[in-house]
C-alpha cells in the first residue's frame, strides 16, 4: 500500500508540473504575428493587383494597336477608290461653310469616290424599273447617266478631332469621317440629291475647282477611331514626306497624309492640254493607349505605338492616261 500511495503520488505531481508547464501566447505576440501575417497578405495583394493593372494595360495596348491597324487600312481602302484626290483640303473645305469642319476638327485628307447603288435596295430597283423619258423628262441626262454610271460621285474628308474629356471618347483624340454623296438610296428614286452638294462633272463645275450646291451641306458624319495620339513634345512635324509630296496637315505627326503634287502633266499632243498622272498617297497614323485613367497608372511614352504607315495607288482612271 506503500508503494502504491507513493507512484500516485509521483503521477499527480508529475501531472500538476505538466500543467504548470502549459501556457497561451501573450498580447505581444499576438499583435506581431498580426503584423507580419499582415504584411505578407498586404505584399501578395499588392503584386496581385500590379499583375492585373499590367495585364490590362498590355490588352489596351494590342486593342489600339489592332484599331490602328484598322483605321489605316479601311483609309488607304477608301481613298484607292477616289477619281480625285486633292493635294491640301483646305481646296474643297472653304465649299462647307461651318458644317464641316467644327472648330476642333483638323482636316487631313479630302477626295471624291464613285459609290456604286444597291441593286438590293428597293429605292434603288424602283429606280432602274422606271423610265427616264416618261418620270424625268426634265431630267433626262442626268437620269440616264445614272442608269449608265450606276454610281455617283461622293466627297469623302478625314480629319482629326481632340478630345475634351468630357465626352464619351477616352483616348486623346479620334478620327472622324465625313461624306457628302449626292443620292442618299432614298434619293435616289425620285432623284434627289442631298443639300449643298453639286455635281463635279458639269460644264461649270469640276473636281479642282468644285463649287457646292446652294443649300447648306448636310452630309454623314461618323467616328472611324478612338485613341489617336496627339502629342509628341520635341519632334519635327514639318518635312515629313518625301520630296515632291505635300504633307497635310503641315502641323502634326501623329496622323497626317503625303499627297502627290504633280497630278498633271503636258499633253504631248497639244500643248493647251493637260493629262491627269496618277496619284499616289502615304498615309502616318500612331495610336496612344494612354486612357487618363488613374486606376491604370500613367502610361506616359510607353503608350505611344509605333508610326503606321501605307502607301496607296489612287485607282480613278478620269482624265488619266495609260502607262503613267
Amino acid at each position: 500500500m506503500a508503494k502504491k500511495a507513493a507512484m500516485n503520488l509521483m503521477l499527480t505531481w508529475l501531472l500538476q508540473a505538466k500543467q504548470t508547464g502549459r501556457r497561451g501566447f501573450t498580447l505581444i505576440e499576438l499583435l506581431v504575428a498580426m503584423v507580419v501575417g499582415s504584411l505578407i497578405v498586404g505584399t501578395m495583394l499588392f503584386l496581385v493587383v500590379e499583375l492585373l493593372k499590367i495585364n490590362r494595360r498590355e490588352e489596351i495596348l494590342t486593342q489600339t494597336q489592332q484599331d490602328m491597324r484598322r483605321a489605316i487600312d479601311y483609309i488607304t481602302r477608301d481613298a484607292g477608290e477616289a477619281v480625285y484626290i486633292y493635294s491640301s483640303p483646305a481646296a474643297v473645305i472653304g465649299q462647307l461653310g461651318t458644317n464641316f469642319p467644327r472648330a476642333t476638327e483638323v482636316p487631313v485628307l479630302a477626295f471624291w469616290r464613285l459609290d456604286p447603288l444597291d441593286p438590293n435596295n428597293a429605292n434603288v430597283r424602283a429606280f432602274f424599273n422606271s423610265n427616264c423619258s416618261t418620270n424625268f423628262a426634265n431630267r433626262l441626262s442626268e437620269c440616264n447617266t445614272l442608269k449608265l454610271r450606276q454610281g455617283y460621285y461622293t466627297l469623302v474628308i478625314y480629319a482629326q478631332q481632340q478630345n475634351t474629356g468630357n465626352d464619351i471618347w477616352g483616348g486623346r483624340s479620334r478620327i472622324v469621317r465625313y461624306e457628302l454623296p449626292k443620292y442618299t438610296a432614298i434619293g435616289a428614286n425620285n432623284l434627289d440629291s442631298t443639300p449643298g452638294y453639286a455635281e463635279p462633272t458639269g460644264v461649270t463645275n469640276n473636281f479642282d475647282n468644285w463649287t457646292r450646291g446652294p443649300a447648306a451641306p448636310q452630309g454623314n458624319r461618323s467616328v472611324l477611331t478612338d485613341f489617336v495620339d496627339n502629342t509628341d513634345p520635341g519632334a519635327a512635324t514639318t518635312g515629313l514626306c518625301p520630296a515632291g509630296y505635300l504633307q497635310t496637315p503641315a502641323n502634326t505627326n501623329n496622323f497626317y497624309a503625303c499627297v502627290l503634287q504633280d497630278t498633271t502633266q503636258v499633253n504631248p499632243d497639244d500643248a493647251n492640254l493637260t493629262i491627269g498622272s496618277n496619284q499616289t498617297l502615304i498615309v502616318f497614323l500612331r495610336g496612344n493607349a494612354d486612357t487618363g485613367n488613374p486606376a491604370l497608372g500613367s502610361f506616359s511614352q510607353a503608350g505611344r505605338l509605333p508610326t503606321l504607315r501605307s502607301e496607296v495607288l489612287i485607282r480613278g482612271v478620269l482624265d488619266k492616261q495609260p502607262g503613267l
